[in-house]
């Protein structure tokens, strides 16, 4: 399969996770990259740490903050360079029932995962218009944007599956504007990565007892269900690289979202023939 070319690579969220995944996949096609992170010294240790592998940087942004959205571009375009990519990868996932959830939990994750990544989106997509230039925008997405995961519904994690459900079907609308223009649009849907994040959780879960809080989110159940689906950032960063250069809009990261797709399809389907609005 061939590559396509990256030159200079934005990753938002770049100092952990997935989006250093992205990273160090960027860096070893030759890729100049840069990173954003809310915490200095997170970023600069994933500098100090992939720097051997070619030019990255990190500036401290906060995409939820327009201002400085605006100053990270106008800082990339006058030092690196044009991003051939821009990752908007910055998010958050916080677990709490849709019933417990305030207004203040909704707007805190959709600030940052759908409001955030489609401002830097914006913004970087315009200045390439403004440019005649070409480029490609992808969202880091879920397997929530396509459906309510099954076997992780003891999460409740509606709010974050909201927000990804909506940052697709926005990147749809996006891609639909863009079709005529020199930008390209993509979302990845990763499952169960195993972030730092998550990686400190699970270490905590081996050793915590049956009636530890933490015990109220991660079931035995749930904990099994995601241990055995788990993929590193490194791996989902490679599905991610794949995927762009096959031109792909929807990446998928785990085989068993297609059963799940497949199970919500088979509902929809009855439902119109339950209607009467499709042959049987």
């Amino acid at each position: 399969m061939s590559t396509r070319t990256i030159n200079c690579a934005l990753i938002t969220g770049g100092a952990q996770g997935i989006g250093k995944g992205l990273a160090r996949a960027c860096l070893q096609r030759g890729a100049k990259v840069v990173i954003t992170n809310t915490t200095p010294s997170v970023a600069q240790q994933t500098v100090e740490e992939l720097s051997a592998l070619g030019a990255i940087r990190a500036v401290c942004t906060d995409v939820t903050d327009a201002a400085a959205t605006q100053a990270l571009l106008d800082d990339v375009w006058a030092n690196e360079g044009t991003p051939d990519v821009l990752f908007s990868n910055a998010g958050a996932g916080a677990m709490k029932p849709l019933l417990d959830s305030t207004r203040e939990d909704f707007d805190a994750q959709f600030s940052l995962n759908l409001y955030g990544a489609l401002d830097i989106a914006q913004r970087y997509i315009r200045r390439l218009l403004d440019e005649h230039g070409t480029g490609h925008v992808m969202f880091t997405g879920s397997e929530n944007s396509l459906v309510m995961p099954r076997e992780n519904a003891e999460l409740a994690m509606g709010t974050y599956g909201g927000t990804k459900h909506a940052l697709l079907v926005m990147a749809e609308w996006l891609r639909s504007e863009l079709r005529d223009s020199g930008v390209t649009v993509s979302t990845l849907m990763p499952a169960a990565v195993l972030t730092e994040r998550l990686a400190e959780t699970f270490t905590a879960l081996e050793s915590a007892p049956a009636d530890d809080p933490l015990r109220q989110t991660f079931t035995a159940e749930a904990e099994a269900n995601l241990r055995k689906r788990f993929i590193s950032p490194d791996e989902c960063a490679q599905y991610a690289l794949a995927g762009y250069d096959k031109g792909l809009f929807f990446i998928p990261t785990h085989a068993h979202i297609l059963d799940d797709v497949n199970a919500r399809h088979a509902e929809v389907t009855a439902a119109f023939r339950a209607l009467g609005l499709a042959a049987d």
